[in-house]
């Protein structure tokens, strides 16, 4: 693992669990990318959460680029699968922005989700990986641990999945 490293981060839950299994690294940034949240509010609400999480660590330092949710449209109709071509924009973003800044490794709070399929973002983590020659850390262990405190949402965060998440509540 490199001396810096660049967690992209979905949400203060995730953020927490993924902080726990990386705790003996020592130079962390926090890049909250996530133009797939929807509405606006979903997006200041987990932003705020994960602003809470990092009051408890000083050190770790919290890049925030503009809310562009065109860019999540865009990224989606490009894959027969929308999940697909959402993970690749934030991963693919992550990648990005570690090697204009010459961060040393990445990770992601997505596979540590219990929304998203470990699997595949696995799967495009180590291609990008390889594409742009920055390990992709997998913490051994993630747990899923029970946070209080802040925020917690109820689906991934884009509109289409919450739009189903209604219809399993609403139309049953």
């Amino acid at each position: 693992m490199g001396k810096n490293i660049l967690i992209h981060a979905c949400c203060a839950d995730c953020l927490l669990n993924t902080l726990s299994a990386l705790k003996q690294q020592k130079d962390i940034t926090v890049l909250f990318y996530n133009p797939n949240l929807h509405p606006r509010a979903e997006f200041l609400e987990r932003l705020n959460a994960v602003k809470i999480v990092l009051q408890n660590y000083p050190n770790v330092k919290l890049v925030i680029p503009d809310y562009r949710p065109s860019e999540y449209f865009e990224s989606i109709q490009k894959e027969t699968k929308r999940c697909t071509g959402c993970w690749k924009q934030r991963l693919g973003y992550l990648f990005m922005y570690a090697k204009e800044h010459e961060f040393e490794s990445v990770t992601s709070t997505l596979i540590s989700s219990s929304y998203q399929s470990r699997e595949e973002i696995l799967k495009i983590a180590l291609a990008l990986e390889k594409e742009f020659s920055i390990p992709f850390i997998q913490p051994k262990e993630c747990k899923q641990e029970i946070h209080k405190g802040f925020y917690k949402q109820n689906f991934c965060g884009c509109c289409y999945s919450l739009t189903e998440r209604m219809n399993e509540k609403y139309l049953k």
